[in-house]
């Protein structure tokens, strides 16, 4: 892997995001697949392997400029990260805010713009933000972790992934099931994995036969079929673990991660075709502005013609294209000015550059 290019990345977050837009939509008037147990499940697990992914993408950068200079330049990597996230979240947070403002309360406004959605539920146009709330957070510490120390990085990351499966159990245990599934804590295993990924890659080199392996797949199929597995209705479940502890259905994200870490090192070193098709890298260059304006196109509490499969769907990717286009891409260029952006949705899977896949 070199360190200006990452291939096959496009393609995960296009896996990624349509998990999310399966089960987001199947909430839709009109779609041949209705919300289920299993839809919600595969809509978490596409953020998740977003955020092993970001974990992942975000460790590279800054162990590869702690490595090339010798120091980590913080105020440049919280700037980069404010031209990545905010210019989209907060039009889409503005936007949102005047077409629907009957639809919320001042906290609930408060609590969106100050990416503080991790810890209480809001409407079904901010639900989503959780994720954006969760990443921010992590790497409010994260960066200055690295920065500053050589071990801490490794334990940090191990802590965080033994700390969240206790963290899902116990809230899960006291009914707070909303903490479970969105609390950072609880979460953030999965952006420790994708760490965890980045700053042992180097000494994945040597098991690159084990990546390269003809049988991958069938990681790639176990690792898919986790969410279906330990997310089974009650009694199935209950049959299917016994007489096994609670705690390992809780685990089961966390087994998913490293799932997900493994198939990261997988799509890296073989370069699936799947995954580096054309289609496949155009969603994935859409993913995030995607992500954020689905939400409207989905909401289960309007009926409307915006509102009903597939017509909604459509209107969501002509939303996100124009989201990249004019809002996302824009603000990259000028973080980067000078540069030609190698990551705008041209049908080529050829160039897909670190810094353009930054989550």
């Amino acid at each position: 892997m070199s360190a200006t290019r990452i291939p096959s990345l496009d393609g995960l977050r296009a896996l990624s995001i349509l998990l999310v837009l399966l089960g987001h939509f199947a909430y839709s008037a009109g779609s041949p697949i209705r919300n289920s147990w299993w839809t919600d499940a595969y809509a978490h697990s596409g953020v998740c392997i977003f955020f092993v992914i970001s974990g992942f993408l975000i460790t590279t950068l800054l162990v590869h400029e702690k490595n090339k200079t010798g120091m980590i330049r913080l105020k440049q990597f919280y700037t980069r990260r404010a031209y990545r996230i905010l210019p989209v979240a907060f039009i889409y947070l503005l936007a949102v805010s005047i077409f629907f403002y009957a639809s919320f309360t001042g906290k609930e406004l408060l609590v969106a713009f100050t990416y503080l959605s991790s810890y209480t539920k809001l409407p079904w146009l901010f639900s989503h933000l959780w994720s954006l709330s969760v990443e921010e957070q992590f790497y409010l510490i994260w960066p200055m972790i690295v920065a500053f120390s050589l071990l801490l990085p490794r334990r940090f990351a191990m802590a965080a992934i033994a700390i969240a499966p206790l963290c899902r159990f116990v809230l899960n245990k006291s009914g707070l099931y909303f903490g479970a599934m969105f609390f950072p804590p609880s979460v953030a295993d999965s952006l420790a994995c994708g760490c965890l990924l980045g700053l042992y890659q180097p000494k994945l080199e040597s098991y690159r036969s084990f990546f390269t392996w003809r049988g991958f797949p069938l990681i790639w199929a176990c690792t898919l079929s986790i969410p279906f597995l330990f997310n089974l209705p009650q009694h199935a479940r209950n049959l299917l673990l016994w007489p096994l502890p609670g705690i390992l259905g809780h685990s089961a994200i966390t087994i998913f991660n490293f799932g997900v870490a493994l198939c990261i090192q997988n799509a890296i070193v073989a370069r699936p075709r799947i995954l580096n098709a054309p289609i496949a890298v155009w969603i994935g260059t859409l993913s995030y502005s995607l992500y954020i304006w689905q939400m409207p196109f989905a909401n289960p509490e309007i009926s409307s013609w915006m509102t009903t499969f597939p017509i909604n769907l459509v209107l969501a990717f002509l939303v996100a294209i124009a989201s990249f286009y004019f809002i996302e891409r824009p603000f990259l260029n000028l973080r980067d000015p000078g540069k030609q952006r190698a990551s705008s949705p041209k049908y080529s899977p050829a160039v897909s550059r670190t810094v353009s896949q930054e989550p």
